[in-house]
């Protein structure tokens, strides 16, 4: 594999993957900080309109429904760990743009070397190893602590 197939295949497309699962994990995160806490703090407020003769009951019922929603939006984001996804996605990402860079510019461990693109695959192909290995990790782990592998 040539050089500009090399990045424009391996490196650009893995820039590119970390990106977009970076930017939907810190989407989904958000959005599920976002719903439990304007539900958490609706709670308390409603509460003071459950004692009202009509609409009482409903609200009672809306408080019990808001309380399961939090509950449940919890789990589920301990469980796809979003934040902890988008984080880890983003450094992935932003490693092999600064592999990339130092490369483009023959700056760094390429500047003196007499191979720089041996060397850059190496470092590339290092990054990506030690984020599958981190995967690997997860999917042992994932038993253990109840969570789901990431992709």
């Amino acid at each position: 594999m040539d050089q500009a197939t090399y990045i424009k295949e391996r490196v650009d497309g893995q820039i590119n993957w970390f990106s977009n699962k970076s930017s939907k994990s810190k989407k989904n995160y958000i959005t599920f900080r976002v719903i439990v806490i304007v539900l958490s703090v609706s709670i308390p407020f409603a509460t003071g309109y459950v004692d009202e003769e009509n609409i009482g009951k409903y609200i009672a019922l809306a408080i019990g429904a808001a309380g399961v929603l939090i509950a449940a939006l919890e789990g589920i984001e301990s469980l796809l760990k979003y934040q902890e996804n988008w984080v880890q996605y983003r450094v992935a990402a932003e490693a092999l743009q600064r592999e990339k860079m130092l490369f483009h510019t023959k700056a760094g461990n390429y500047s003196s070397s007499t191979a720089p693109f041996r060397d850059f695959v190496v470092r590339v192909e290092q990054i990506l190893g030690d984020e599958n290995n981190r995967w690997q990790e997860y999917q042992t782990n994932k038993g253990e602590d109840g969570g789901e592998a990431q992709a």
